[in-house]
């Protein structure tokens, strides 16, 4: 293909005038460093078309949204590793080009459709992503709901407060003079529903990240000679170091036993897997049937079937990127990406005729509607079918 041909094409995908052959043939030459610079050149006028310039104000206001979001991330988390600045599909855009292709591959599908109309209803009642905000069961029963305008003193129980900070997260506190050691143990437990996201510090200060659809019970003060939580869904632990007092995660499958650490365990009901990821530290994995020790970057997998697996071949940095607000995928396939879309977004997702069997790679934010979401996956040629909450993808 000649650059001509490549601006020809390309401006045709804008015009909405581009045939099925000739957007199979634009995806392939965008993967071709060939093109980065005449892409990147093309990208930049993007925004001078008529459809955009002509385009209403929220309309437009919510592609230039999805731009200034991608760059606020960049300050936390692409940035800090050039090789994975990468937006799904795309895997070598980077810079403006990445931020304007991202908005065009998805926010325009949103601008074009309601111009032409004939798939208003897609976006016709968009979802929004999740949020900071979740239930604090206490040892009494009584439930507190946890948003962003909640703050201060929550309660107090055996000699610890529990308390909410400005930056949303718990935090418990022993009072002084007080000795959790001789006090009979009592339990909180933290959850969160599908499109809800939320942090805690426990009473020894470790710090952990609780994901989506998710629940964790634990003491309000440890005492004996270990600190065990019980965690269903996916959390991040950054675990503070006691030697005399082992922390160990239960989920329903497995223990994860360690001192002092950084990981990641996906222990969703749903899941067949149970994936335990280590990012720093050692910790040891027990299983009824097996155990492991795992080292950083190595992952461990029991099976619904009770066989442990070690994957010593790891984007560790990929299994944490809900916890840095990343959506990041790696040759996923479509169930997959619509597994961890329907816990953020609380939506339901049904399959007509046969499942796509693309596979993608990148990753982008998950601090965006979901129509981004899907306009990308539609440029990949997956389709939809949105009612209200309830998304199919049709054959």
């Amino acid at each position: 293909m000649n650059q001509e041909k490549f601006k020809a094409l390309f401006e045709q995908y804008l015009n909405d005038s581009i045939l099925p052959g000739g957007l199979s043939e634009l995806r392939e030459a965008i993967q071709d460093e060939r093109y980065r610079e005449l892409l990147d050149d093309l990208l930049k006028n993007a925004f001078n078309e008529p459809a955009f310039a002509e385009a209403d104000d929220e309309a437009r206001q919510s592609v230039l949204n999805a731009i200034s979001s991608r760059i606020n991330q960049q300050d936390d988390t692409e940035l800090r590793d050039a090789d994975k600045r990468r937006l799904i599909p795309y895997r070598w855009l980077t810079g403006v080009a990445a931020l304007l292709f991202l908005a065009i591959g998805a926010g325009w599908f949103f601008l074009r459709n309601n111009d032409k109309g004939h798939k208003e209803n897609t976006y016709a009642h968009n979802i929004k992503p999740g949020i900071n905000k979740a239930t604090l069961t206490l040892a009494n029963g009584k439930k507190l709901v946890l948003t962003d305008s909640l703050q201060g003193q929550l309660a107090s129980e055996a000699g610890v407060k529990i308390s909410k900070t400005k930056q949303g997260q718990i935090v418990y506190t022993i009072a002084p003079g007080e000795d959790s050691n001789h006090q009979a143990l009592q339990y909180n437990t933290l959850t969160t529903k599908e499109s809800e996201q939320f942090q805690v510090i426990l009473p020894d200060g470790s710090h952990v990240w609780l994901d989506a659809a998710s629940s964790l019970k634990y003491p309000v003060a440890f005492s004996g000679n270990e600190r065990k939580v019980e965690l269903t869904g996916q959390g991040y632990f950054e675990v503070s170091h006691n030697a005399a007092m082992p922390f160990i995660v239960k989920t329903p499958k497995t223990e994860v036993q360690v001192l002092g650490t950084h990981f990641n365990v996906s222990a969703y009901n749903d899941d067949q897997d149970t994936r335990t990821t280590l990012l720093e530290g050692a910790v040891r994995i027990k299983s009824k049937q097996a155990a492991a020790v795992l080292k950083p970057g190595e992952q461990a997998i029991l099976n619904d079937k009770g066989q442990l697996t070690v994957n010593k071949d790891i984007d560790a940095e990929m299994e944490i990127a809900w916890k840095n607000g990343l959506f990041d995928f790696k040759k996923a396939g479509i169930e997959q990406i619509m597994v961890k879309a329907s816990r953020w977004y609380d939506i339901k997702v049904k399959y007509e005729g046969k499942i796509p069997k693309t596979k993608l790679t990148g990753r982008m934010s998950r601090n965006v509607d979901i129509a981004e979401l899907l306009g990308i996956l539609e440029f990949e040629g997956i389709k939809f079918r949105v009612e209200g909450k309830n998304i199919t993808v049709i054959d």
